[in-house]
């Protein structure tokens, strides 16, 4: 279809490496983020980073293509086995300025869903953690590229 754009959990686009190899380094292209904004690249010795096109910066992703598919998986799972996203709201002007109002006096409260087949928080995390070490410990300490998307999934805002 013309117009729609395919998503990519994370905006990471997988594709087949490349033939065109870069001469000097040994690394191709296997990837890129947001379109294009970065690019994964795949080093000759078969680890994998993130490419910031504007800058040049490199940051580790994963010790191989295979952890990194893995990685996704493991995320694409989380997300898949929680509740479901909550549909949009549609307000008025005078709806969303009341609503404004009443989260400026602390008078709003988090909406509780109803218990679905999605697994608890806690549970979902604890599978999650476990998976991506099983797959790459490295790839998953405080530094690494991974470190904000599972910190946000620590905090249940994925």
């Amino acid at each position: 279809m013309q117009g729609v754009r395919e998503e990519h959990l994370f905006g990471i686009r997988l594709y087949p490496a490349t033939m065109r190899a870069d001469v000097v380094s040994g690394t191709r292209e296997i990837g890129s983020v947001h379109d294009g904004e970065f690019l994964v690249m795949e080093a000759s010795d078969g680890t994998i980073s993130v490419c910031d096109v504007a800058t040049g910066d490199c940051s580790p992703l994963n010790r191989d293509r295979k952890a990194t598919e893995g990685f996704l998986e493991a995320f694409a799972e989380y997300l898949s086995s929680g509740p479901p996203a909550p549909t949009p709201v549609t307000m008025t002007a005078e709806q969303a300025a009341e609503r404004l109002r009443a989260f400026r006096e602390g008078r709003v409260r988090p909406q509780v869903l109803p218990a679905g087949n999605g697994l608890s928080h806690r549970t979902r995390l604890r599978k999650l953690r476990k998976r991506l070490h099983a797959i790459d410990s490295a790839a998953t300490g405080p530094d690494s590229w991974w470190s904000g998307l599972i910190e946000e999934a620590e905090n249940d805002v994925l």
